[in-house]
């Protein structure tokens, strides 16, 4: 992945490390004998990897990423912590990729675009990290302008963030991207209306966040393909 690798066969070791029934021992065994904030680094990436290749274990993957943020027998990194330095490294990719003509267009874990709403909607649900990025990309889909070809992305992407975790826009950990969910349905109800969104497994999707209008609870997103 990297051409300076944390260590010896890094990207390997994290890989299968990540594919355990139970990835924690493992990656904390690498953490200590390797820390480094480059070994972290490292870990993130096989972390999306993994969720890449196998959508439907990201949320145990995030999940595990979390648990092993807060062990007890989580290695130190001289000033830092590993849970300061899996929130530097994941606000670091999260939205970070420039998404051209030539993106995958099919609603799945190949579209880049879609894996980053799913990625980043994981690291607010386990509180690994929430940056302005991450926020702003809701507000694109909310406020996708109807007719344009990119819109019905930037809608699905906010709706795999919002059904992931969706309680954290209604909070002051939004700060200034903080709305009222009534703010949020009525957005979502105008791209329904309008027809933004066409593909039939974006437009499930789509009507999952509006069950809102009739009080569910946010609900929890696992993929869809």
């Amino acid at each position: 992945m990297f051409e300076e690798e944390a260590f010896p066969n890094s990207d390997h070791l994290f890989q299968q490390a990540f594919s355990a029934v139970d990835p924690v021992p493992r990656l904390l065994q690498l953490l200590k004998q390797y820390p480094t904030y480059l070994a972290v680094r490292d870990l993130v990436v096989s972390y999306t990897v993994a969720v890449e290749e196998d959508p439907s274990r990201g949320q145990f993957l995030a999940s595990t990423l979390a648990r092993l943020r807060d062990s007890s027998d989580a290695p130190s990194f001289g000033t830092e912590t590993l849970s300061s330095y899996i929130d530097s490294v994941l606000a670091d990719h999260h939205f970070k990729v420039i998404h051209g003509d030539s993106e995958v267009k099919e609603y799945g874990p190949k579209n880049t675009y879609l894996l980053d709403a799913f990625l980043s909607g994981l690291s607010l649900k386990h509180g690994l990290t929430s940056t302005p990025d991450q926020y702003a990309a809701i507000d694109h889909g909310l406020d996708a302008p109807h007719g344009s070809d990119k819109s019905e992305i930037l809608v699905v992407g906010a709706c795999i963030q919002l059904l992931l975790h969706g309680s954290e826009i209604v909070t002051e950990f939004a700060g200034s991207y903080r709305k009222e969910a009534k703010a949020v349905v009525k957005k979502l109800k105008d791209q329904e209306v309008a027809g933004t969104v066409r593909d039939p497994h974006a437009i499930q999707l789509l009507e999952v966040c509006d069950l809102l209008q009739k009080g569910n609870p946010w609900t929890n997103l696992v993929y869809f393909s």
